[in-house]
């Protein structure tokens, strides 16, 4: 219903999927206030500098080709980022 992993996103394809999800006005999110999984920092797209801004370019590509959010959304999304490389 949603399609596969586009993999002309390198780092991206993930999120992606997962905007394109979020946009099925068919499904109901919520909210869930609690800490479910923990990822350990250094994948892919935080693996350098280079990749950061391969990643950063993808997350734009991938919000505007799914109508969701625009600039805002990738600065936010990277600075809410700016904690796990302090704490951890």
């Amino acid at each position: 219903k949603h399609g596969l992993f586009d993999l002309t996103y390198k780092i991206a394809a993930d999120y992606d999927f997962m905007l394109r999800v979020l946009k099925d006005k068919s499904l109901k999110f919520d909210y869930l206030p609690k800490v479910i999984t923990k990822m350990r920092v250094g994948g892919a797209s935080n693996r350098s500098l280079k990749n950061i801004i391969q990643k950063t370019k993808e997350d734009y590509r991938a919000i505007r080709s799914n109508k969701l959010g625009g600039i805002y959304s990738i600065l936010r999304k990277n600075t809410s980022k700016i904690k796990q490389f302090i704490l951890k």
